[in-house]
């Protein structure tokens, strides 16, 4: 089955708003500065939208000059893009150890500023090699239509997301969920309530449950796992505030034995060098049902 992309964006600070994109470079790391930096308190312990719902308020933007955030009341703050050379900081991201490099202390300050608690920020260090949960790699390769080329599983290395490289939504699935929102008395939501990567349309509401993998020729994805929700997506990023949707809905209709799901995360298992994805390119759909 065809689908074709819709959305592409790059959330390059952890928990902060994302970057809309029109194509994107691409390779197993994930999208071009996808979570590439993450804020962190004293103990190295990752910050995010979960109990500092304001982090969506900072808006990341690119430049030939750096990765610049601006946010309520704040200057903007220009980070060079340039690999800093320094010692690798301890990073907690769940239940992984990773490593970052410090920003200083003006980022340091900033942040500190704005969340009004002790923070640094820190950017992926060269040293990180951080890669997936061998058990949702196992799991998809024991598929009976798995395909042989599958060594960009093993490549695969990213930075401060959750657990997985990409995370994919459909939009089909979306409108589903908004009529049972509506159904509660609520308003709609949209999609960047799910912080995915990469948005497609063209498959029935949920059909991406079931997807085994997602490409065209030069690149493809292995669905690894449909994604479970904490309560992240009822911040509302316009404005900060924690409400009570999509998770009633989210509640209501999308309880498995996984937990509650909405959108799917997924690696390259296999990918040529200076790929590229585009909105509007077309990626063919295999199913594992």
């Amino acid at each position: 089955m065809n689908v074709t992309i819709t959305q592409l964006i790059t959330y390059p600070v952890k928990s902060c708003a994302g970057i809309q994109l029109e194509h994107s470079a691409i390779d197993y790391h994930g999208l071009q500065w996808d979570r590439q930096w993450v804020v962190v308190d004293e103990l190295g312990q990752m910050l995010t939208q979960r109990t500092l719902p304001q982090m969506v308020l900072v808006q990341p933007s690119l430049s030939d000059q750096g990765l610049h955030l601006n946010a309520p009341h704040m200057p903007e703050l220009t980070l060079s893009l340039a690999m800093p050379h320094t010692s690798a900081t301890r990073v907690q991201i769940w239940d992984d150890v990773t490593w970052g490099a410090d920003q200083g202390e003006a980022a340091a300050d900033w942040w500190t500023h704005y969340l009004k608690q002790p923070c640094r920020l820190l950017r992926v260090h060269t040293q990180a090699q951080r890669g997936l949960n061998q058990t949702w790699v196992r799991k998809w390769l024991q598929a009976d239509t798995v395909p042989a080329h599958t060594a960009g599983l093993a490549q695969t290395t990213f930075g401060f997301a959750d657990g997985f490289p990409f995370l994919i939504c459909n939009e089909a699935s979306l409108t589903e969920l908004n009529i049972l929102i509506n159904e509660q008395g609520a308003a709609p939501v949209g999609m960047d309530r799910f912080r995915p990567n990469i948005v497609i349309q063209g498959l029935e509401a949920y059909d991406e449950d079931h997807l085994l993998s997602l490409g065209n020729a030069s690149l493809q994805f292995a669905k690894l796992k449909n994604c479970t929700r904490c309560p992240m997506p009822n911040v509302d990023p316009s404005n900060g505030v924690m409400g009570l949707q999509p998770a009633l809905a989210l509640r209501d209709s999308r309880r498995t034995i996984e937990g509650i799901t909405f959108g799917v995360n997924a690696a390259l298992y296999d990918a040529e060098p200076n790929a590229t994805l585009e909105v509007g390119q077309g990626l063919q759909a295999v199913f594992n049902f």
